[in-house]
């Protein structure tokens, strides 16, 4: 097998800062189109070294550690002293027993072995388990999506997401016999939607992250599951627009009470309440009603901006027309 230099990332199709959970869909992805026990016996050749290609890949961007090394080594220069790197994949091998919990790299490229076989120096070869104990699983992310209201009202709220667990057919191994997992594409993990509780501070934000400890992807070797990271996202508001900790709204005023003033009602978070408009105010004026925004981690909050939209009413009888016309020739 040729020691070309191998690109994993074009070979999953990610990008280099993609995540583990991106690299683990595109491995999911790609392991089931390329499946050999899955194509037709004209086809099985050829997507056997397909598919060996591509559990090399994610034996190694799967493993932080295989990770760190290919990106520093693997674009850095020549593997041992290799000069004849190019940015093809070199030859595929024929095999696809890969077992990339450490068992055994048979079937791996002379490339891979160069870098984490014994000739390397480094890492683990063929039939020899990585040291350490059970490695903790993935961290996961997903988005919460929030209302404005339970955003600021804070505590405990239920959901639910789409969340890896161990594949109930293989149980997390990956494999069905002597053949990887039809169920899982040998990845040891399905998608399964799974009932989360989440606590909310009163001060919550669009973009902010939670994390749930426990919550994430399961351990492949009888480690603790990851983290899940929970980033929010408040939904739009049909009232009010968010500015940091401020909101603002509109308010409408008919032509009266934007030239001679008075009180209107304004809609708060809390229930409505009744402010005082200065005689002579313009449309698109913002009106600051301090205290009733957002509350902030020091227990403070943020302010209500009413902005001023100048309407007429929906009907005008002959008196009202006629006071119109006295304004207009009044102003002119």
């Amino acid at each position: 097998m040729s020691n070309d230099f191998r690109d994993y990332y074009t070979t999953l199709g990610v990008k280099k800062e993609a995540s583990a959970e991106e690299i683990k869909q595109a491995y999911r992805r790609l392991a089931k189109q390329h499946h050999p026990d899955l194509q037709a016996d004209k086809d099985k050749v050829k997507a056997t070294d397909k598919f060996a290609e591509i559990n090399e890949a994610y034996a190694v961007l799967s493993d932080p550690s295989k990770k760190s090394k290919y990106d520093q080594v693997g674009y850095a220069g020549p593997i041992n002293g290799d000069s004849n790197r190019t940015s093809g994949r070199g030859d595929a091998p024929r095999q696809y027993r890969t077992e990339q919990n450490g068992d055994s790299f048979e079937g791996f490229s002379d490339f891979f072995e160069s870098m984490y076989g014994n000739a390397g120096g480094q890492g683990f070869g063929r039939n020899e388990r990585p040291r350490g104990g059970p490695r903790k699983g993935p961290d996961i992310e997903a988005e919460l999506p929030l209302s404005l209201e339970d955003s600021v009202r804070g505590g405990d709220t239920k959901f639910s997401i789409q969340a890896p667990v161990h594949c109930p057919v293989c149980h997390g191994s990956g494999r069905q016999g002597n053949s990887f997992c039809p169920n899982c594409a040998g990845v040891g993990e399905i998608k399964q939607e799974r009932a989360i509780t989440a606590h909310l501070p009163k001060h919550a934000r669009n973009g902010m992250k939670l994390r749930l400890r426990g919550q994430g992807g399961p351990s492949s070797n009888g480690g603790e599951p990851g983290d899940l990271f929970l980033r929010i996202r408040l939904l739009p508001h049909p009232i009010y627009k968010v500015l940091g900790d401020d909101l603002e709204t509109n308010v409408t005023l008919m032509p009266w009470e934007a030239s001679l003033g008075g009180e209107i009602s304004v809609p708060t978070l809390a229930g409505p309440i009744r402010i005082r408009v200065p005689a002579e105010t313009h449309s698109g004026r913002r009106l600051r009603i301090a205290g009733k925004g957002l509350g902030k981690e020091d227990s403070s909050s943020g302010d209500l901006y009413a902005v001023v939209q100048i309407d007429i009413p929906a009907k005008t009888t002959d008196s009202m027309k006629r006071l119109y016309q006295e304004l207009r020739e009044a102003g002119t």
